[in-house]
């Protein structure tokens, strides 16, 4: 198979897909829009992988950042709520 475009981002690869220029394989979450728009479909659903867990992992000696502890708790927090992050 021969590409007739390659791009070297994802953004690239969703404008290229959204705008009829073929088919790209990008994360659930950076496609939703565009699927609940109509500009994209899904292909081949029946071959996608189980979701993959979301692991945040830091080492952290006995002089610990409250900074990074805040960072991480935010983190966490936010791929919690995120909706199209949800199993």
């Amino acid at each position: 198979m021969k590409p007739r475009l390659i791009v070297t981002s994802n953004d690239a690869a969703l404008q290229a897909a959204a705008g009829s220029l073929g088919i790209t394989r990008l994360l659930s979450y950076q496609v939703v829009e565009e699927l609940q728009r109509g500009t994209l479909k899904l292909v081949l659903e029946d071959f996608e992988e189980e979701p993959w867990p979301v692991n945040v992992v830091h080492r952290e000696g006995k002089f610990g950042s409250s900074k990074v502890r805040a960072f991480i708790d935010c983190v966490v927090d936010r791929l919690r709520a995120h909706p199209h992050l949800q199993a």
